[in-house]
C-alpha cells in the first residue's frame, strides 16, 4: 500500500507545508510531486492536506501519518546502515572460545583492542578446553578459538598469538621458594603436580618431554587439566609444577613462582584458530586485530 518514495514525498511536503519548496528539496518538479501526494491520499482513503491558494496544512490524518512515516523512514535508514556495517564486519555477533589460561593475558588484550575498533560487535565468550574448541570450530558452533596448539586440519587455520616461558610454581613454605632461580635438576625426585594426559595433552607432553630431556624424574602425586587447578595444588603444598609464565598473575596464599636457571628452548604458545569455510567478515577483522594486539615471532599461520 505504501512505498518509501511516496512517504518521502509526503514528509517533505508535511515539513515544508509548501509544494514548491518541497519539490526543490526533493530535486523534482512540482507537478509529479502533486500527483504523488494525490495518489497517496487515494491509497490511504483520506485527505492528508488542506490546500488553498495561500497555505497548505496537515489534516488530523496527515499529522498521524507524519509521525509514523518519520519512524518508518528512520528504521529503514537504520536497517540499511546495520546491513552495510555487518557486510564490512562492523556489526554482528562473534562466538569466541578460550582456555582458562589464555584469559590471563591473551584474551584481555585482544578483546580490549577489538572492542575499541569494533564497539558494535557483540561478543559471546565461552570457556572451553582446546580439544572442545576444535570440535566446535569444525561444526561452526564457534567462530574463533583462543587455545593451545593442537593438531588441526583443513578447513581450520591458526595463528600464534603469544609465546611464553615456563616457570616453577612452588609453595612459599618450600625451601626452594628462597631461591631466586630454580634448576630443573632441583625437581628430581620431589613431589610434582602434572597435567592430565587425556584432557591437557599439550602441557602434559611439553612438561614431561622437558623433564625427560633434562634427565629429571620428579614424583608425580597429582594431575589436573587447567593451569589454575595445578597451581592451586601447589599452593596447597602438594608439590611443585612447571606452568606458563602468565600464571604468575594468579595470587594465592603459600604460592610463589620462580624462573628457571636455563629456560628450555620450547615454551607454551597461545593460538587463534578459525574455520576458513565461514564467510563472516567479522572473523577476518578479529584475526587482524588480534595479530596486531599480540604480535608473536615465527610463522603466522598454520593449517592446510
Amino acid at each position: 500500500m505504501l512505498d518509501t518514495r511516496s512517504l518521502r514525498h509526503f514528509v517533505a511536503v508535511a515539513q515544508e507545508l509548501h509544494f514548491g519548496r518541497a519539490a526543490r528539496r526533493l530535486n523534482i518538479s512540482q507537478p509529479p510531486l502533486s500527483i504523488s501526494i494525490r495518489q497517496l491520499e487515494e491509497r490511504m482513503g483520506a485527505a492528508l492536506f488542506v490546500r488553498n491558494q495561500r497555505s497548505v496544512e496537515l489534516t488530523p490524518a496527515g499529522r498521524v501519518l507524519l509521525n509514523k512515516a518519520l519512524l518508518i523512514l528512520e528504521e529503514l535508514e537504520n536497517a540499511v546502515s546495520a546491513a552495510q556495517a555487518a557486510a564490512k564486519g562492523y556489526h554482528g555477533v562473534l562466538r569466541i572460545g578460550y582456555t582458562a589460561a589464555s584469559a590471563y593475558e591473551a584474551v584481555p588484550r585482544v578483546i580490549a583492542a577489538y572492542q575499541q575498533r569494533y564497539p558494535l560487535v557483540e561478543l559471546e565468550l565461552l570457556e572451553m578446553v582446546s580439544t572442545e574448541q576444535i570440535v566446535a570450530l569444525r561444526q561452526q558452533r564457534l567462530d574463533l578459538g583462543v587455545l593451545r596448539p593442537v593438531p588441526i586440519k583443513a578447513p581450520l587455520r591458526s595463528h600464534c598469538l603469544l609465546r611464553e616461558s615456563l616457570v616453577v610454581a612452588v609453595p612459599q613454605s618450600h625451601p626452594l621458594a628462597l631461591c631466586d632461580r630454580i634448576a630443573l635438576a632441583d625437581c628430581d625426585g620431589v613431589p610434582f603436580i602434572g597435567f592430565d594426559l587425556r584432557n591437557a595433552p599439550y602441557f602434559n607432553s611439553m612438561v614431561e618431554e622437558i623433564l625427560h630431556h633434562a634427565h629429571v624424574a620428579p614424583r608425580f602425586v597429582q594431575r589436573a587439566t587447567q593451569t589454575h587447578a595445578v597451581v592451586a595444588m601447589v599452593a596447597a603444598g602438594l608439590g611443585l609444577a612447571l606452568v606458563p609464565e602468565t600464571c604468575t598473575r594468579i595470587r594465592m596464599e603459600n604460592l610463589a613462582f620462580k624462573p628457571l636457571h636455563e629456560p628450555p628452548a620450547v615454551g607454551p604458545e597461545v593460538h587463534l584458530c578459525w574455520n576458513r569455510e565461514s564467510d563472516s567478515p567479522l572473523i577476518g577483522n578479529f584475526v587482524e586485530t588480534a595479530k596486531h594486539a599480540l604480535a608473536a615471532q615465527g610463522p603466522d599461520e598454520h593449517g592446510p
